[in-house]
């Protein structure tokens, strides 16, 4: 029996609350980043105005391209963590005793959570899953809370390249439209890097020089191997 769908507004919930949680988010924006940081870093190299704005062009192609690709990406790993977990189910509702069933449930449940169960619960789950409809049928299809996600990565991705790159539509100065696009870069870095440590639980302050600090090695990196 398939699933009602869920209307626009529950599917948006469930893609921004459990779909897609801060860190990828957070990290989508960090791909931005970095990403235009490498591209507009070779300004100094391009000999006048039309390079610079074949830059631009890059950075917002790049991005753009790399968050299609990224997002899509992590919507085939749902699907196929769909039907990995729909596999399982089944060889869970085919298990021979409660201790083939106990140890199915690893796949589902951390393992101290399974040492620890009792063998009533692991009988009660058991029962209870023979009786639900999981494990059944075909494997549920990707629903519109799994199409928003991809939205919402892949829009993190290619949105946190225009801050970078307005200094160099509204700068003459070469020189001085890219300081300013590095220091914005800087700042968001931190900013993400502030973020993520508060919440993971962190030190906001360390979080964010460290972040700031892998960034500009990451972007660095990305320059001297060409990328």
């Amino acid at each position: 029996m398939d699933q009602p769908c869920p209307s626009w507004k529950t599917a948006w919930s469930k893609a921004w609350n459990d779909l897609t949680d801060p860190f990828d988010r957070l990290s989508e924006v960090a791909f931005g980043v970095i990403m235009a940081l490498t591209i507009i870093s070779v300004i100094p190299t391009a000999a006048d105005g039309a390079g610079r704005q074949q830059l631009v062009a890059a950075a917002l192609g790049c991005n753009l391209a790399w968050g299609i690709v990224d997002a899509l990406m992590t919507l085939v790993g749902m699907r196929v963590d769909r039907e990995h977990r729909h596999a399982g189910l089944r060889a869970l509702r085919r298990s021979e005793d409660d201790g083939h069933f106990r140890e199915g449930l690893r796949e589902f449940l951390p393992d101290p959570v399974v040492k620890h169960m009792q063998p009533a619960d692991v009988q009660r789950m058991r029962q209870n899953l023979l009786k639900s409809m999981l494990g059944t049928g075909d494997t549920p299809s990707l629903g519109r809370e799994h199409w928003l996600a991809w939205l919402i990565l892949a829009c993190h991705t290619f949105v946190a390249t225009f801050p970078i790159i307005l200094p160099l539509l509204f700068i003459h100065d070469d020189l001085l439209a890219l300081r300013l696009a590095q220091a914005t870069g800087l700042v968001l870095l931190f900013g993400l890097g502030w973020l993520l440590a508060r919440w993971a639980g962190g030190r906001p302050w360390q979080g964010a020089l460290g972040f700031t600090a892998l960034g500009v090695t990451m972007a660095g990196i990305c320059l001297a191997l060409g990328g």
